[in-house]
């Protein structure tokens, strides 16, 4: 639950946040699946803030403070994508919440065998920003390309003692 009046500073950062990546809020896809659940969309009527809620105090904290979580998990996202072009599951697994890796740590290494074995990187863009989709967890998905396909991720991500870690990575 945000703080009484941060929601329309929220709404513009994540405006702002779209507008920058060159998205839209229409192109955030959703599924409605409760294990990977759809971030909130932005619509033209919750786009236009009152310009006296985005400049008080609070709002505006709340804002750079969103903004400064949505380029750090943009970062983050990115950075995991790096690792896995690496094909060193090991180095992975500093993503990941411990008890999230222990259940996927198989499927990890059997996704990038592959890879590894042929050499393959995949590119990766964002096609959704982060968004925080319940206090303190943000989800943000990306689409990667490799030479013969694509595959669509969510990422969610959960800050544990200061440190943001996936608590959820799965296709699409």
């Amino acid at each position: 639950m945000l703080p009484k009046g941060a929601a329309p500073a929220v709404v513009v950062a994540l405006s702002l946040v779209l507008t920058g990546c060159g998205g839209s809020a229409e192109e955030a896809p959703g599924d409605g699946d409760a294990a990977t659940p759809a971030p909130a969309q932005a619509t033209a009527e919750t786009s236009r803030a009152e310009p006296a809620a985005a400049e008080s105090a609070s709002g505006v904290a709340a804002s750079g403070e969103q903004a400064e979580i949505v380029e750090h998990l943009r970062e983050k996202t990115m950075q995991v994508w790096e690792v896995y072009n690496t094909h060193d599951p090991d180095a992975l697994k500093a993503f990941y919440e411990e008890g999230y890796w222990e259940a996927q740590e198989e499927e990890v290494r059997s996704n990038m065998e592959p890879f590894r074995a042929f050499g393959v990187s995949i590119n990766a863009e964002e096609t959704s920003p982060p968004t925080e989709i319940a206090p303190g967890r943000w989800e943000i998905r990306h689409t990667g390309r490799f030479p013969l396909g694509s595959v669509k991720m969510v990422f969610i991500w959960e800050e544990f003692e200061g440190e943001w870690l996936l608590t959820y990575a799965e296709s699409e």
